[in-house]
């Protein structure tokens, strides 16, 4: 088992009102790993966040591993020490 931490900023935040969360799962973890560890700890994300009844995300929304963007990128194999941060892709205003 391995330790998963993601951090939320931007919508993803601001629907769930947590900044920092942690999930227990299987080593080499995928996105969609992730994904589904999020909908279900937060189902406040899915249908605003997480594409109802999947485990991908909506348009605009994308994970930042270690600095580099991924969207859908399903089969990412994850380590414990990646930095995760779940952010919407571009903002309007």
């Amino acid at each position: 088992m391995a330790t998963y931490t993601v951090e939320m900023f931007g919508l993803p935040y601001s629907i769930s009102g947590i900044r920092e969360i942690e999930f227990e799962l299987e080593d080499g973890a995928k996105l969609t790993d992730i994904v589904g560890s999020l909908r279900r700890e937060i189902p406040s994300l899915e249908g605003e966040v997480i594409t109802p009844g999947n485990n991908f995300l909506l348009d605009g929304f994308t994970f930042n591993i270690n600095g580099r963007f991924y969207v859908d990128d399903r089969d990412l194999v994850l380590k414990e020490d990646d930095h995760i941060i779940l952010l919407t892709l571009a903002t309007i205003g």
